[in-house]
């Protein structure tokens, strides 16, 4: 009956694209992949939540208190600020603190007169349960954020009980001067109905998006056309959209007031831990990406994607006795403290699911996360400044999905719906986009979260897209971090992989949501039949194994071989392993912004970068000398040396001419331990090599690598006397054979 309900809405969908396709999206194309430049302007992020752009500044606001001003004219990042948050880097459990900490940020409408920045961020409260999400504005005042000029526009109840999560906190302006702040309902994501609490609780501020006009000192005020007047009973008249499970980066069409948000749904038949529940009563878990023209309620915990219900249940009996209804939905949970009866559902305008959509086919297969992003108007920016995007993305909502790792746009007709779904035209592989923005001349910027997870060294970066601007001699493509790295790229599992997006929790190495396949490999390497037992997991699911508390859900619409595809990519990662892995680097010189990868750890990550490939897994050197420094964190014995370059003779790529390796124990004074130079002449078309040297064994705590660049480009080289490429993917320090 699930599947039969999806019908009608299949059809028509599919219609209306067919039909949106013919009238409209071949009458406008969008220009071809070269014609974008793809730029990293800011790497070594620790987890982004999300940015404001005022002019030639970007801020950032970093989960664990940092906010960072990147200056577009200069390209220079710096802090602006730290607050002290709630935020608990390590415990017993990954559990509710690791989604507290700053999470949305926005710039005054009046921002070049006023200099507010309005930021969210959790209150530090000690051991009590009970915190605050605070919504203040503070003054940029000569490259800072004057912490003392704070003002509390307005505060969400937050507790930290029982695991609760969903937190979202993003932040954006409306036309006219109102503040719409995303909550998420706060939680326990174990158990769908306890959201009956919150997300459809009328006397509450969590799991909503509300709507206030901040105030001259601070506080606010309630603009009209809110869900419930001011006074009524049982409710809170800032709720503008109820019924929000994690409603994720939120933006509003400065043209008609619309509110755009993506909402971040549970997995596939997801019901926690209550009893006696057949599946095939439940509703695939669907993300969503929605669009409110009013106030409105959209369904949370209730019903999910287009309006399908969630049983109905009888906690003290422990037996289901019913569907909601989408029509009159009412919340008659014992636990809920405002109005029962709740006003329509309404429908997201897109929603998926892990398995492929057949409503939304573009979007794809896997896990799932939708972002919210902006809607474009062309003649909005300032189109006498190069670089913003052309005529033909008039009018579209640019969305994201941060495990997909995609940006794509909705393009929508007069009336504001939804025409067809497009992908963004650049071959560029995005990495956990968390939010997609414009700045005042029409270029997109996307902030990319980095590796998965809470680890504050996740490697987050910003990009800005530009039309027709060229970029560097190997390519005017800049592609961040390549998903699933170390794992073997032409393999047909690895493939597979990516189709279903695994490398939102999962990464060769380091610790992400879910553990690595480095460790995945050493866990099971004496385990009888650890194919079988991996593809099982696979198939199945799993939870707890590893000690998390998420899930990791099925994926029972791949076949038997496709997972056996899977398994096998998996063991055969190959990861270099050395003293140095994942100890820190500074880099005298850095690296090209077109090829900065992940910035210094890309040089003791264990990944090996591929010739064919210079787009990802290295660091580019344009005329510069690679001089790095590692810090290996105390003294110890080196017996061996090496440094992994590579040629690409067309691109201007040519290996380094000599490489010199010093130590010292205080990071002071360097003594010359070894010098390599290799005998492979520059006119080769294309090399990949590791050069090692094997010394008397000394100890040492740092180790400094030169490595000299041929400088500039041969004169027999079609792009003579232009500066040389250098590229290195790996400094290693008493390698593992």
């Amino acid at each position: 009956m699930h599947y039969l309900r999806l019908l009608i809405p299949i059809l028509f969908v599919l219609l209306v694209s067919l039909a949106g396709a013919q009238s409209r999206s071949e009458a406008s194309p969008f220009p071809p992949s070269k014609d974008f430049a793809v730029e990293t302007v800011a790497t070594d992020l620790s987890n982004p939540m999300e940015m404001a752009i005022a002019g030639d500044l970007v801020f950032i606001a970093e989960l664990h208190g940092n906010i960072k001003v990147v200056d577009l004219t200069t390209g220079m990042t710096r802090v602006a600020a730290h607050l002290e948050v709630d935020y608990r880097k390590q415990g017993p459990r990954w559990s509710w603190d690791v989604e507290s900490g700053v999470m949305g940020i926005a710039v005054d409408p009046n921002f070049e007169s006023n200099m507010w920045v309005y930021l969210c961020y959790t209150q530090p409260g000690g051991e009590s349960l009970e915190h605050d999400h605070v919504v203040s504005r503070f003054r940029y005042e000569n490259g800072l954020l004057n912490k003392a000029s704070e003002q509390i526009i307005l505060k969400i109840p937050s507790l930290r009980d029982q695991d609760r999560i969903h937190e979202a906190g993003s932040l954006a302006f409306g036309p006219k001067g109102n503040l719409y702040i995303s909550s998420g309902d706060n939680q326990d994501h174990t158990q769908y109905l306890y959201s009956a609490r919150t997300s459809t609780n009328s006397a509450v501020l969590n799991g909503k998006i509300l709507r206030v006009r901040p105030g001259k000192d601070g506080g606010y005020t309630i603009p009209p056309g809110n869900l419930f007047p001011p006074g009524m009973p049982n409710t809170r008249p800032e709720i503008y959209v109820m019924g929000c499970r994690n409603p994720f980066r939120i933006a509003i069409d400065q043209r008609t007031s619309h509110l755009y948000w993506g909402e971040n749904g549970p997995a596939d038949y997801y019901c926690g831990n209550l009893k006696n529940v057949d599946q095939k009563l439940l509703p695939l878990g669907f993300d969503e990406f929605n669009q409110a023209r009013k106030a409105g309620f959209f369904g949370w915990p209730f019903f999910i994607g287009p309006n399908e219900s969630y049983p109905t249940y009888a906690f003290d009996k422990k037996t289901v006795t019913g569907a909601f209804d989408p029509k009159k939905p009412i919340n008659d949970l014992k636990e809920n403290t405002g109005v029962k009866e709740l006003s329509p559902a309404q429908k997201p305008m897109i929603w998926y699911s892990h398995p492929p959509s057949k409503t939304f086919p573009s979007l794809g297969q896997g896990g799932a996360s939708a972002i919210g992003g902006p809607v474009y108007y062309h003649d909005d920016t300032r189109q006498a400044d190069a670089g913003g995007l052309p005529k033909s993305f008039d009018h579209h909502w640019f969305i994201a999905d941060y495990a997909r790792g995609w940006v794509k746009v909705v393009e929508l007709d007069e009336n504001e719906k939804m025409v067809a779904i497009k992908p963004f035209p650049t071959d560029h592989r995005f990495q956990t986009p968390m939010n997609v923005k414009f700045n005042r001349k029409g270029q997109l910027f996307v902030l990319q979260y980095g590796k998965g997870g809470w680890d504050p060294n996740n490697g987050g970066s910003l990009l800005r897209i530009s039309h027709r601007i060229d970029g560097g001699l190997a390519g005017n493509q800049v592609v961040a971090v390549r998903t699933l790295r170390g794992l073997p790229s032409k393999h047909p599992g690895t493939a597979l992989m990516r189709q279903n997006n695994c490398a939102a929790c999962h990464q060769g190495e380091g610790t992400l949501i879910g553990p690595s396949f480095e460790k995945i490999i050493e866990r099971y390497a004496t385990l009888p039949k650890r194919k079988d037992y991996l593809k099982k997991q696979i198939q199945n699911g799993s939870k707890g194994v590893w000690g998390e508390l998420h899930q990791m859900p099925g994926h029972p619409y791949l076949k038997n071989d496709q997972i056996e595809q899977i398994v096998d990519a998996i063991l055969a990662l190959k990861l270099a392993k050395h003293t140095a892995r994942d100890r820190p680097v500074t880099l005298a010189t850095p690296a090209s912004q077109t090829y900065s990868g992940t910035g210094s750890a890309e040089l003791v990550n264990g990944i090996m970068g591929d010739k064919n490939d210079l787009k990802n897994d290295w660091l580019g050197f344009e005329g510069d000398d690679l001089i790095a420094t590692i810090d290996l964190g105390k003294r110890m014995p080196i017996h061996e040396l090496g440094l992994s370059s590579c040629q690409v003779v067309e691109a201007g790529v040519f290996l380094p001419s000599a490489v010199e390796f010093l130590a010292s124990s205080d990071g002071k004074t360097f003594q010359s331990i070894a010098s390599i130079k290799h005998k492979i002449p520059a006119k080769q078309p294309t090399a990949k090599i590791t050069l090692t040297a094997t010394i008397n064994a000394i100890e040492a705590r740092y180790i400094r690598v030169i490595a000299k660049s041929l400088g500039t480009i041969p004169n027999w080289h079609p792009a003579k006397g232009r500066k040389a490429w250098l590229f290195v993917d790996e400094l290693l320090v008493n390698p593992v054979h």
